[in-house]
């Protein structure tokens, strides 16, 4: 049974500055796109998926994507993932039955579905929402966010008084619960920022 409750956020707005070129059109092993992969493993658990884009990137995206499943920015003065994560939110901000957002980011080929599921297993856990553990702190970009820390989030956005526009930072604010990840998972959260990590063996 897929998540009514939930919606999931593919976060694929990002510059790929690093890499060169845009990353949701890289693939590991002639597999399919890390952009088809992320929404394949999204739609396995919600009933609802979101793709956040840049405006300019919906012409291509659209040939992959339903073109009413992606967002593209649409907040002035806000840069980086949180600028996807609002701008997904406020389409479903006055719906009383979304009550987390579950966000991935594109640049995660490896993440699996069960370590996605673990997240939306624990959400009567309370605070910003649910996320992993890892060695650099919360991991932001693969979490599941409450839509009421993100409605408040987006209030102080409104307010001028949001002091950070780091999605760890204001994780971290909020005392969120956090999960270990299993060893047998770690490689989930292997990265891929630049081409050099393209070469990186799956461990």
């Amino acid at each position: 049974m897929r998540a009514t409750d939930s919606v999931g956020i593919v976060l694929a707005g990002g510059k790929s500055s690093r890499m060169g070129r845009d990353k949701s059109f890289l693939s590991l092993n002639s597999r399919k796109f890390f952009l088809i992969e992320s929404y394949k493993k999204l739609k396995f658990l919600c009933k609802n998926v979101l793709v956040s884009i840049r405006e300019e990137q919906r012409e291509e995206y659209s040939k992959h994507i339903p073109n009413e499943s992606l967002v593209s920015d649409s907040i002035p003065n806000i840069e980086g993932p949180l600028q996807g994560i609002f701008s997904s939110f406020l389409l479903f901000q006055n719906d009383p039955n979304i009550k987390n957002f579950l966000v991935l980011a594109v640049d995660l080929p490896y993440m699996r579905t069960k370590t996605l599921a673990r997240l939306y297993s624990k959400k009567e856990m309370v605070g910003s929402g649910v996320f992993y553990r890892t060695e650099e702190g919360v991991e932001p970009l693969c979490g599941l966010y409450s839509s009421e820390y993100l409605r408040f989030l987006f209030q102080e956005f409104e307010k001028g008084v949001l002091n950070s526009v780091s999605p760890k930072i204001l994780v971290q604010r909020g005392n969120p619960s956090l999960l270990d990840i299993p060893e047998m998972e770690k490689s989930s959260f292997i990265n891929l920022n630049s081409p050099e990590d393209l070469n990186l063996p799956k461990s």
